[in-house]
């Protein structure tokens, strides 16, 4: 069996990783490198100073568990002067190639769609700035492929769209919230063999009406019912999924395979004060209504995606971490940007 590389080998190896002039290179970044990702799994993240802090707290721990001699921890000024040499596109991808998902076309799994505002880069006077879009696995909560955008120019939809082909994950079984509904997306999937259930809005005010009146003139072929107590409420969530494979669409919608309507009615409880709140939302699908119970676990799993944001919140203080730099990625042409087909 061939010995596998570790990340920190790769870094090593990597040629196009490091942007600096050979003459200039007093650092090691791949030891930096390991030190900064490390700072932002210990929470460090939000102020260089802070990673800068941990670099220095870890780095002979680092050594020691690499097996290297201990070597001079670069400065505080002159940290953000060595990443600002780093090949962002050259480390984004190591980082998917040791952590990503490998998909395969005969194993479908589900993975689910989003994007997050990175408020750290709106600029003064503006309202919006980048936005990062990604996939998530419901089942690892790996991230399995990753773009930006520019809110002030660009939409989430299509940038989402191309990151479905680019990942091979319109070939799987894919989720995203009503504002992915649309033709560009659902043909896409469902003419690569792929199953998609997606968000049901008034963004799509005809359809959605459509559906609305289907469920009260025809029953449900599968019903379902959960209930979960937790953070001091209690959720009482009931599923049903409708056939509408042989409903009228607008022509529009032909090539999408519209088969399968999911209505998800959630009661939520308040334990302490006893307030009851009630929602009723819409999905639809090109998957099979016999299919329900699988579906059914899709939407529930679908928040995955949000909890990952949360992480980065939350975990990783994403939000408060400022930036004066635009990412590069959404300026780099397709050809450019990794696949994992």
């Amino acid at each position: 069996m061939e010995q596998e590389t570790t990340f920190f080998e790769d870094l090593q190896k990597c040629k196009d990783l490091d942007l600096r002039d050979k003459r200039g290179k007093s650092c090691n970044l791949a030891l930096t490198l390991t030190g900064l990702i490390l700072a932002i799994l210990r929470k460090r993240d939000g102020t260089l100073s802070s990673i800068h802090r941990s670099i220095e707290h870890t780095q002979d721990k680092i050594c020691a568990a690499l097996g290297i001699d201990n070597e001079t921890v670069v400065s505080r000024s002159h940290l953000p002067v060595l990443l600002s040499k780093v090949n962002r596109l050259a480390f984004e991808r190591l980082l998917f190639a040791h952590y990503g998902v490998e998909l395969s076309d005969h194993q479908k799994h589900w993975f689910a769609g989003d994007g997050k505002e990175l408020r750290g880069s709106i600029e003064k006077g503006q309202k919006r700035g980048e936005v990062s879009v990604q996939i998530v696995s419901h089942q690892e909560r790996a991230v399995v492929g990753q773009a930006f955008y520019n809110g002030t120019k660009d939409s989430e939809k299509p940038c989402l769209k191309d990151l479905v082909q680019q990942t091979g994950v319109h070939k799987q079984r894919f989720t995203a919230d009503a504002l992915h509904l649309h033709p560009g997306m659902t043909e896409s999937i469902h003419q690569a063999g792929g199953v998609f259930v997606i968000g049901l809005k008034d963004n799509q005010k005809e359809l959605l009406t459509d559906m609305i009146d289907h469920t009260e003139a025809f029953a449900s072929r599968v019903e379902h019912r959960t209930v979960d107590k937790a953070h001091g409420r209690l959720e009482i969530r009931y599923y049903s999924c409708f056939d509408i494979s042989g409903e009228y669409v607008d022509p529009r919608w032909d090539k999408s395979g519209l088969s399968s309507l999911i209505r998800v009615r959630r009661i939520r409880t308040v334990l302490k004060t006893n307030e009851s709140s009630e929602e009723v939302a819409y999905c639809i699908s090109n998957g099979k209504s016999e299919d329900a119970m699988e579906y059914f676990e899709a939407v529930r799993n679908h928040w995955s995606i949000e909890v990952n944001n949360h992480y980065r919140d939350v975990s990783l203080d994403e939000d408060r971490f400022r930036t004066k730099k635009s990412p590069l990625l959404n300026s780099w042409p397709a050809s450019e940007r990794w696949s994992w087909n």
